[in-house]
């Protein structure tokens, strides 16, 4: 059993989901008995794959489990999954693999390229390192799911004003439900990716305070895309809540939606590929006073 689930690797479960967003487009060409069994059989597979996956790492890892940039990108697609599962199996005729499951096998992508390096290990960065990411991980699945209910939002309005038929077998929720998820999940990431922000400030301050160096500046691309992006997600909840009654509210709060998830797919890219100490473990710093210079300590 050890053997098995040590040879796990990425590659198993971005397939298995990668068959399943097969057999969703699938859809849209053919009908077939036993397609829906096959695709969540697949997702299914890829979902046990990827919790294997997981945990074992948080077992075998010396450093804090799952505290490196490559784990939280695989615990954001693992949290997509796992509501793709639960929606597909919950309405079986709503194509909600079409948009989510892209999502899914992107931040697997994000995750190849992102640092395996742990975090800091000191008490205090634990905890407010593990506040940091959970709040950056919650605010990010929000825009992903917001972005989905509002493309789903977008195209059943456009069909339903043109007084198109809908597909056989193909059954997108109501408007006014993707509506209601928009709503909700654009003020979910502002407050999430607030408290993301706030926590990320008082961490990189106990860092310094402990006489660190290389903590992260002002202005490291990381800060500065996470603030822009705050900003950004706060505006879009204010609007999503002011215009909650007008006529054409929804319709604003999806296009700015879908702007917010680009804003963070920008984001996610700028922060793999920039030059940036965020997420690098910190070194500590110790006067040598009969030398009076600094003596770095990795």
């Amino acid at each position: 059993m050890v053997t098995f689930v040590s040879g796990i690797s990425i590659v198993c479960f971005a397939a298995s989901y990668g068959v399943a967003f097969l057999f969703e487009i699938s859809r849209l060409i053919f009908r077939s008995g036993l397609r829906g069994a096959a695709m969540v059989a697949f997702a299914a597979a890829g979902f046990m794959a990827h919790t294997l996956f997981l945990g074992w790492r948080a077992a075998t890892e010396q450093a804090v489990p799952l505290s490196s940039a490559f784990d939280w990108y695989l615990l954001a697609a693992w949290l997509l999954a796992a509501g793709y599962l639960w929606l597909t199996l919950a309405n079986p005729r709503t194509p909600v693999g079409l948009f989510m499951l892209p999502v899914v096998l992107g931040l697997i992508c994000a995750a190849q390229w992102a640092s395996r390096e742990p975090f800091s290990q000191s008490p205090a960065t634990q905890v407010w390192g593990a506040i940091h990411g959970i709040f950056n991980l919650l605010g990010s699945v929000a825009v992903a799911i917001g972005a989905v209910s509002a493309l789903m939002w977008l195209i059943q309005a456009d069909r339903l004003g043109e007084k198109e038929p809908p597909i056989r077998g193909f059954r997108m929720p109501s408007l006014e439900k993707l509506a209601q998820i928009t709503s909700r999940t654009a003020i979910i990431a502002a407050w999430a990716t607030g408290a993301g922000f706030a926590s990320g400030l008082v961490l990189n301050a106990v860092n310094r305070q402990r006489g660190l160096l290389d903590t992260v500046p002002w202005t490291d691309p990381v800060v500065v895309r996470m603030g822009a992006l705050m900003v950004w997600l706060v505006i879009v909840a204010i609007v999503a809540r002011v215009m909650a009654r007008s006529p054409h509210g929804s319709r604003r709060v999806a296009i700015l939606s879908m702007i917010s998830f680009g804003l963070l797919v920008m984001s996610i890219v700028w922060g793999l590929l920039g030059n940036t100490r965020h997420g690098m473990p910190p070194q500590q710093v110790f006067r040598v006073h009969s030398a009076s210079r600094w003596v770095v300590h990795s």
